[in-house]
């Protein structure tokens, strides 16, 4: 009991006696200032009450506890006029306080929150601006009826008790409530410039209402001045801004009325007209405002979550790039080594687990690669690098990178090809991919001893390719989801098959190329069928100069290579390799290293690492291209994006390759440069 007595009666249980003193001075001032205006001026059957505005922002702000100053306030400011009206001034008070109480009740019990720049807000404060503020005229006329004390009729008594309520709780309230410091407001310039115009413009329109003849003059044509400028502080301008115009407009109009005479109606009338009019219009352009204020609340917002999204998606790609970088600075070695053991004489043994390493090391740098490219595709920076190819050499092409994965699970691989030769307009990179992808996966979830078909064959302005499998099969019900990134089957026999990323790229790189992805089965344990559509290009044949594959490799000339990498144990092996394969060979550790050896060494190749510590690689190929060397530069980097690989064409590197690299690789650059 004492907790409740100190939480409603207890004006100092919570030491904000400033409060309960702002309220009280307030209530009493805003009163004698209503009740001289009135007496004054004879202003019945217009009332301006204030106190009623004052006290429901009160309560709002300060809870039920506020019933105190305002009960007292209205005590004092009747009974200090009139002594002998002690149970008038005690029925006044008890009125203004019951209906402060009960308007907060019922915001409460709708939830409202003190923000006016709501929708929801707005309509429940003007619901009880125009309802609540009937309880204070009802038990003042009843008492007074009681008393004896009435000198109008008590419908006219009430009435314009509930419309001065009505009036000072839509004017006088959001104004306080927009500007009382719930939270920081720091206007900008542009805002305060414009919000200075915008006054001056709702000053002049207000002079020229309820100061000038003019309003009487054209009549309902000046009226709409008034709406079009708070169209102006709806669009342009903050809500409490808004409240602030209102304000204004109130003083301004009450005052023209009572002072101009400019009209000839009586006072009284002018004065209600203005309740009425400034009251609606408040009321509409506060609906208007909050509708304006939560849409540039919701697009800010949006704006704010974007930029959120597209910070989070440039650090998860700058995440994956970094990753997929300090993952293949390690593999680099484990990779050379395994290709130096392999040229080695080994055993049948020895050979079978250096090839399975082999395979193993490769699926991770493809993990690597899916992973780059799926980051690319998210943000839009994927270009396609289309060529005239032919279809047989990416069939082999695939085929070949697939063997060891078909043959470690003793699958039978059937592939059939059209018999004229098809020159397809694609990206082979992406397209070799893509058939990777699709016979990998078969290769994956089918059963050891299984059969995978692969077979290529025009149909009408498509090329159509078929990976069929008779491997665990797809669920009906998966069949939309599983080109979805990072999904993968639910298998408890093939579980850790990889990142879940290979379906959505093979979908998203067909797309790039104008064809579509299709998946079909009979359900789990009757195997699947993917199947891809690619338009073919107008003309067909086969061109003059098709690739083919010759028929024996070339001769490799002996090359000076300086390799440069701070990666002791990648620019160790990768020399032991190269060497092994007849190349001379120079290395350096660091960037300052590799251009002293460069002026003694003069190599015709340097294999240039770009991520190192002194100097970048990048440095490193401006000062040997500015020296004029003419050789043949090649950056090897973990980081393989498009933007990557203009860096390094932009800074005079011939080649681009992406860790791990395989002696092959730098085989076909030394074979191509021999051919320049």
């Amino acid at each position: 009991m004492s907790e409740v007595f100190k939480r409603y009666f207890g004006p100092f249980a919570r030491y904000d006696v400033w409060l309960y003193v702002t309220v009280f001075v307030c209530c009493v001032l805003s009163a004698v200032f209503g009740r001289y205006l009135f007496l004054e001026f004879q202003t019945s059957p217009a009332l301006i009450w204030p106190p009623v505005g004052v006290a429901l922002a009160a309560v709002i702000i300060g809870g039920y506890r506020m019933w105190l100053p305002i009960f007292l306030a209205h005590f004092f400011v009747i009974f200090t006029r009139t002594p002998e009206a002690f149970d008038l001034a005690l029925a006044a008070a008890f009125a203004y306080a019951v209906q402060a109480v009960v308007s907060l009740f019922v915001l409460r019990w709708y939830k409202f929150e003190p923000s006016l720049d709501i929708v929801s807000n707005t309509l429940k404060f003007i619901m009880v601006a125009f309802l609540a503020t009937i309880i204070a005229p009802t038990i003042m006329t009843l008492a007074q009826m009681y008393m004896d004390t009435l000198t109008v009729s008590p419908l006219l008594n009430f009435t314009r008790s509930w419309g001065a309520g009505i009036f000072s709780a839509l004017v006088i309230t959001p104004f306080i409530l927009s500007w009382y410091p719930f939270k920081r407001f720091e206007p900008e310039r542009k805002e305060l410039i414009e919000g200075t115009f915008a006054f001056l413009l709702l000053v002049a329109t207000n002079i020229l209402i309820f100061w000038t003849p003019y309003a009487q003059n054209f009549g309902i044509v000046v009226i709409f001045f008034l709406p079009a400028v708070f169209v102006w502080f709806a669009l342009g301008l903050r809500f409490r801004w808004m409240t602030l115009g209102i304000l204004l407009t109130a003083i301004i109009g009450i005052a023209g009325t009572l002072l101009s005479n400019v009209s000839d109606n009586p006072v009284n009338v002018q004065l209600l007209t203005v309740e009425i009019y400034v009251g609606l219009v408040a009321a509409i352009f506060f609906i208007f405002a909050a509708l304006v204020e939560e849409r540039r609340t919701a697009l800010r917002h949006l704006r704010e979550a974007y930029e959120h999204t597209f910070a989070s998606d440039k650090a998860k790609s700058e995440f994956i790039a970094i990753l997929a970088h300090e993952l293949r600075n390690p593999l680099a070695p484990i990779v050379t080594s395994l290709e130096l053991l392999r040229l080695e004489p080994q055993t049948r043994e020895a050979l079978k687990t250096i090839r399975s390493a082999e395979q193993h090391a490769h699926m991770i740098r493809r993990l690597l690669d899916d992973l780059l490219d799926t980051a690319r595709l998210t943000q839009n920076k994927f270009t396609l690098q289309k060529e005239q190819v032919s279809l047989e050499r990416l069939v082999h092409e695939s085929v070949e990178s697939v063997e060891e994965l078909i043959g470690s699970k003793r699958h039978r691989l059937k592939v059939q090809l059209p018999r004229e030769e098809l020159m397809l307009d694609v990206d082979p990179v992406r397209i070799k991919q893509v058939l990777i992808n699709l016979i990998s996966n078969a290769g994956k979830y089918t059963n050891p001893g299984g059969t995978i078909e692969l077979s290529c064959k025009p149909e009408g302005k498509e090329l159509v390719i078929r990976v069929k499998d008779n491997g665990i099969g797809i669920d009906p019900k998966l069949h939309a989801r599983i080109f979805e990134p990072f999904r993968q089957l639910d298998s408890n026999t093939h579980t850790g098959a990889g990142l879940g990323i290979g379906l959505y790229l093979t979908k998203r790189l067909t797309e790039m190329h104008g064809g579509r992805i299709e998946v079909s089965g009979n359900g789990s344990g009757k195997g699947s069928t993917f199947t891809v559509y690619l338009p073919l290009p107008l003309e067909r044949g086969t061109p003059h100069n098709a690739t083919r594959k010759p028929s024996s490799e070339p001769a490799i000339a002996r090359t000076k290579i300086l390799i440069v990498d701070d990666n002791k144990a990648a620019a160790d092996t990768l020399e032991q390799l190269l060497r092994y394969l007849g190349q001379e060979i120079e290395k350096a550790y660091s960037g300052h290293e590799a251009l002293k050896i460069f002026d003694r060494f003069k190599p015709q190749m340097v294999l240039l690492d770009i991520g190192m510590a002194d100097i970048n690689g990048y440095q490193v190929a401006e000062h040997m291209r500015t020296q004029g060397w003419k050789g043949v530069l090649v950056a090897l980097t973990g980081y393989g994006q498009e933007s990557d690989r203009a860096q390094s064409k932009k800074t005079g590197f011939d080649h681009h390759l992406v860790k791990p690299i395989s002696a092959n690789d730098i085989l076909a650059i030394i074979a191509g440069a021999a051919k320049r």
